[in-house]
């Protein structure tokens, strides 16, 4: 999938530390994403979220979803040792940002990962569905 950077994507990954903006080349998509987080805080101490997302690779559809504690959508990934990319968006912020196992962007702080809540029949009509 190819992300065209824009002359103002350019300019503010260069803003960045210069280890972190050359990966801009490879990874454009996940670079700009990074900008936006650069300055963000951590979550505060038990900070519940209502929406979690999780891309692998900067797909189009995310790989993981849980809404409001319970598992929405999931895509298993083909295989672990292929991931080059992981991006965790909480709440509509990117809280996490990992590129070729390095981490870039760790906003985690204090959230609580909810207890997924599905059963069964719930989780294979996610996995089955088209």
């Amino acid at each position: 999938m190819s992300y065209p950077l824009t002359d103002y994507d350019k300019k503010q990954i260069a803003k960045l530390p210069a280890d972190i903006a050359a990966l801009a080349q490879k990874y454009p998509c996940e670079i700009v994403n990074v900008v936006e987080a650069w300055d963000d805080k951590p979550f505060p101490s038990d900070y519940i979220p209502q929406y979690i997302e999780t891309y692998i690779d900067a797909g189009d559809e995310p790989s993981l979803r849980v809404l409001e504690g319970s598992l929405t959508d999931y895509i298993p990934a083909k295989s672990l040792d292929d991931i080059k990319t992981i991006q965790v968006i909480i709440d509509g912020k990117f809280a996490y940002i990992e590129i070729e196992s390095r981490v870039i962007i760790d906003h985690i702080g204090g959230v609580v990962f909810p207890a997924i809540a599905t059963n069964p029949v719930e989780l294979m009509q996610i996995l089955t569905k088209e």
